[in-house]
């Protein structure tokens, strides 16, 4: 019984693949959030107001020998709340995926953190060197 191999089962949960295109030696995946509305951080209100768009770069797992990097897209929203004290505020993505302003997502950096662990750090640098882990 084969499956064929999707898109979005090559990123992380919770972000749908726009495009993917090969940038010198490592695949770019343009990658969005799949929900359509933001919850503020500090008071839990529901947002539909999109205030803006930016993009980060993410580093992911590699793929057949190759870095991969995401570039996210990621919303800015306003706060409808009155009393809240912050009018505008970036979307979070799901626990465990992508930390606020981490670089790197939470399977590569488990990976790293448990080789540091494991290693210490030089023989951990190396071996993560040739299992191609920034």
């Amino acid at each position: 019984m084969q499956q064929a191999l999707q898109r979005s089962s090559l990123v992380p949960r919770g972000f749908v693949v726009e495009s993917a295109y090969y940038e010198g030696d490592k695949a770019v995946v343009v990658v969005r959030a799949s929900g359509s509305v933001g919850l503020c951080p500090s008071c839990g209100t529901v947002s539909r107001r999109v205030h803006s768009r930016y993009r980060r770069r993410v580093t992911d797992l590699p793929l057949s020998g190759r870095i991969v990097e995401l570039l996210v897209i990621a919303r800015r929203f306003r706060c409808d709340a009155v009393l809240c004290g912050r009018q505008i505020f970036t979307e979070r993505f799901a626990e465990g995926v992508l930390a606020p302003s981490a670089r790197r997502t939470a399977r590569l950096d488990s990976i790293v953190h448990h080789l540091g662990l494991a290693l210490g750090g030089r023989p951990a640098a190396g071996f993560a060197k040739r299992l191609m882990l920034p």
